[in-house]
């Protein structure tokens, strides 16, 4: 095959076959991905969230009624 044949089935007129669905496919980093990595985000941050307030706590002692007042603000939301 030289680069001047054009057979639309297998090749351009460059003479390069294009790449199919399938192989565009393999490199999509589609919204699994992306959803996982956002769970991590948020799991990395709640984590981060309780340690911190934890030490607060264990500071100041008087910290807890804020917190105490927001998880329950929470428990009652609708």
């Amino acid at each position: 095959m030289t680069s001047t044949d054009t057979n639309t089935a297998t090749a351009t007129s460059t003479g390069f076959v294009e790449a199919g669905p399938a192989a565009a496919a393999l490199h999509d980093n589609g919204p699994k991905k992306k959803g996982k990595a956002r769970r991590r985000t948020a799991k990395a941050l709640a984590y981060f969230a309780l340690i911190s307030t934890g030490l607060l706590v264990l500071a100041e002692p008087w910290l807890l009624l804020p917190v105490a007042a927001l998880v329950l603000a929470i428990s009652l939301w609708d």
